[in-house]
């Protein structure tokens, strides 16, 4: 096994990063390590020279190489890419022509799932008891209204909820799983999940997103961005929610209406925890920046030096399995590509 490892971008240059899964790397085969200095836009020579010999590459965590399809025309013994890649390859990858060759691509941006999962519970127990609100309170010198309420808002126990899952897939399966000791009422719109999977998991399936609003005291939204789903929870689904309903995002803003959202923040009708903004970060003087309404944290859920660690780990562990002919857990697939550029 002759693994090629790119070694670049912010994370991948912390050892905290990638230090694990390069043990795994050496004690597989030879390692050939190539250092891509933080704002270098060009490729190393080095990479492209030493390709063509790897039967395995792996990229540290997000971290899309300046190659072209070409470029990987050259690797004529390769076997398998892998790294976390959020299912974005276009300019530098032609993901059909590498399946046609029988290489394997390994995307771990679900080996995230955990940590994501976990924070948009954080979220949400923040949010149904206001703790963030309380702890300033305290920090000011203050105490404790008597009593603790937020009249005409979901607060207080977030067990026996209705909680509502616009989209089931890693982030909101994951978070459902957390949700089982609260006892909660779990519905589900997503059209791509079969009932089976709900049975399991002990889902509701509505109709529509609309109609899953609707059924929501808490409204988590887990639909990763795509071309078909770009502002998908639209003014319409946002204003189907109840009064005093809670809204969650952890995902993208894209496939949120931002200005719906914060009108009907700014009416009253809703309080959010919001993990992700367009753009990035907020303006400074972004009313929802200090709006008593809104949770906002600066698009955290998944970075951690934990969280990017599992991600190359895994994508190491994946680059081992297919040398020895066993299955990637997080291999790429046609269907997933073709969601992502909006051909299904």
């Amino acid at each position: 096994m002759r693994f090629l490892v790119l070694r670049a971008g912010w994370y991948g240059g912390q050892e905290a990063v990638i230090g694990e899964g390069s043990e795994m790397l050496r004690a597989a085969g030879s390692v050939e390590t190539v250092h891509q200095q933080a704002g270098e836009k060009e490729l190393p020579a080095r990479f492209l020279e030493r390709l063509p010999e790897a039967t395995a590459v792996v990229v540290s965590p997000w971290f899309w190489p300046a190659t072209t399809p070409g470029d990987w025309r050259r690797a004529a013994r390769l076997k398998v890419l892998a790294g976390t890649f959020d299912n974005r390859f276009g300019g530098w990858l032609n993901f059909q022509e590498m399946a046609a060759r029988g290489i394997a691509v390994v995307d771990t941006s679900r080996s995230m799932t955990p940590s994501v999962a976990e924070f948009a519970l954080a979220m949400t127990l923040n949010l149904i008891r206001d703790i963030p609100a309380g702890i300033e309170e305290v920090r000011r010198g203050g105490w404790k209204p008597a009593p603790c309420d937020l009249p005409g808002f979901v607060y207080g126990d977030l067990t026996g909820r209705r909680v509502g899952l616009a989209g089931f897939g890693s982030i909101n399966r994951r978070y459902s799983e957390l949700l089982a000791p609260f006892r909660c009422e779990i519905g589900v719109y997503d059209p791509f999940v079969g009932d089976e999977t709900l049975q399991r998991v002990g889902a509701r399936r509505l109709p529509s997103l609309i109609e899953l609003a609707r059924f929501s005291e808490v409204f988590v939204v887990g639909i990763p961005p795509t071309p078909m789903t770009h502002k998908i929870i639209n003014e319409a689904v946002i204003n189907a929610l109840p009064e005093g309903a809670l809204f969650v995002l952890v995902t993208r803003m894209a496939v949120v209406e931002q200005d719906a959202l914060w009108r009907r923040i700014q009416a009253g009708g809703l309080r959010a925890a919001v993990d992700v903004f367009a753009p990035e970060p907020p303006p400074a003087e972004a009313w929802f920046r200090r709006h008593p309404h809104v949770l906002p944290t600066p698009h955290m859920a998944g970075d951690t030096i934990y969280c990017h660690r599992r991600c190359f780990t895994d994508a190491c562990h994946d680059a081992i399995a297919v040398l020895r002919s066993e299955p990637p857990r997080f291999g790429a697939t046609l269907w997933d590509h073709q969601v992502y550029q909006g051909q299904l």
